[in-house]
């Protein structure tokens, strides 16, 4: 949308004396005070208080679930259509970051280690360097972004967005090592050998939740997240059906699609209790994906995968030419209390959206600069 068009449709906010919007968000982005300054023409300095509350705010207002947050408690969508407040925001993240030069604010001598370049470690190390220290983030990939870059497809999310929050990051004093892999024990190590005052772990959920059935071990077959992050390539003429309903299950969906295959979605339920969003599966179903609700996977055969009808009981075979299993993803390693680390994103919320691995991100760095400062 043209600024003219996002002015109008400013203009449809009532101002809500509760603000439901604003109550709605996790991270309780103060939406009528931006769209206030918007109206009066402060981009940069609506955009400087959207950063500075969430760093994420350019992705978010992207690919959030608006539907359950801003846009599901607007009072205007009770009768008409919500106010679209996401698009208001991108504009002004998108000109803020664009036309902002970063200060990198004088160091106080401390140093923080950030392990996982996702939006919580993003999050969490904006927020420490505003507060001076040096931060070093590691990543067992070869740039910033985690889920952002490599596990939303470009689609949904393209990586220029991604890069400029790289940018940004480089510019405001944060140092970056990619292609970083810890053990369990060599992140226990890391504060000291790395004479760090503190870490920040925010390592993501990126392991498959493995699915109990025979023959996943076949050629063919792929976990969803593995199948997102390394950009496998199925060819195209094949049969592909996706098992699970979540917004990562649509993406692998959508994407096994535009790769030139027909797709089938599987899920144990029905559709109206899927994880993924009505936005997602609706333009999933646009997409030209097909769906088979209230079935159950039984085994996975060299035709194809066995499907279970719940309520009749009856087995069927499906015949494919491959498999992707997306029933949701774990962490690689475990919240531990050691001194001086702190843990925050998806490895502590188990996989959410970007807006609370933002959040979480955000408040642990935040118990971090507390820990330190209550130490001087």
């Amino acid at each position: 949308m043209e600024k003219i068009e996002l002015l109008e449709e400013s203009k449809r906010c009532l101002k809500c004396k509760n603000h439901p919007c604003e109550n709605a968000c996790p991270i309780g982005t103060r939406i009528p005070e931006i769209i206030d300054m918007f109206q009066r023409g402060e981009e940069l300095e609506g955009g400087k208080i959207l950063f500075e509350n969430n760093p994420m705010s350019l992705v978010c207002s992207l690919i959030c679930p608006f539907e359950n947050q801003c846009m599901g408690s607007c009072v205007r969508g009770i009768k008409t259509t919500p106010v679209n407040f996401p698009s208001i925001e991108n504009y002004i993240m998108e000109k803020y970051l664009r036309e902002t030069t970063f200060e990198n604010t004088p160091s106080n001598g401390k140093r923080i280690a950030i392990v996982g370049g996702g939006p919580g470690g993003l999050s969490g190390g904006f927020y420490l360097r505003r507060k001076g220290y040096d931060v070093t983030i590691y990543d067992d990939h070869e740039k910033m972004g985690g889920m952002l870059r490599y596990g939303i497809p470009s689609f949904r999310l393209t990586k220029d967005k991604v890069d400029l929050l790289e940018e940004k990051a480089y510019e405001s004093g944060i140092k970056f090592q990619g292609n970083k892999i810890f053990t369990e024990d060599s992140l226990r190590r890391l504060k000291k050998e790395g004479n760090y005052q503190g870490v920040l772990v925010t390592t993501g959920a990126w392991l498959p939740k493995e699915l109990n059935l025979e023959g996943v071990e076949r050629e063919g077959v792929y976990y969803g997240i593995d199948y997102l992050k390394n950009n496998i390539d199925l060819g195209k003429n094949k049969k592909v059906v996706v098992i699970g309903a979540g917004n990562v299950a649509m993406d692998v969906a959508r994407t096994a699609k535009r790769q030139g295959n027909e797709v089938l979605i599987a899920y144990r339920k029905k559709i109206e209790a899927a994880p993924a969003t009505k936005v997602e599966i609706h333009e999933t179903v646009e997409d030209g994906v097909n769906f088979i609700t209230e079935v159950t996977p039984v085994k996975i055969t060299d035709k194809g995968i066995v499907l279970e009808r719940n309520n009749e009981k009856t087995q069927f075979l499906y015949e494919c030419d491959n498999v992707i299993i997306a029933v949701s993803q774990k962490s690689q390693f475990n919240v531990e209390s050691l001194d001086g680390y702190f843990y925050g994103g998806d490895l502590v919320t188990g996989p959410e959206t970007v807006v609370k691995a933002s959040f979480t991100g955000r408040e642990s760095a935040k118990l971090l600069d507390d820990y330190l400062v209550g130490k001087e």
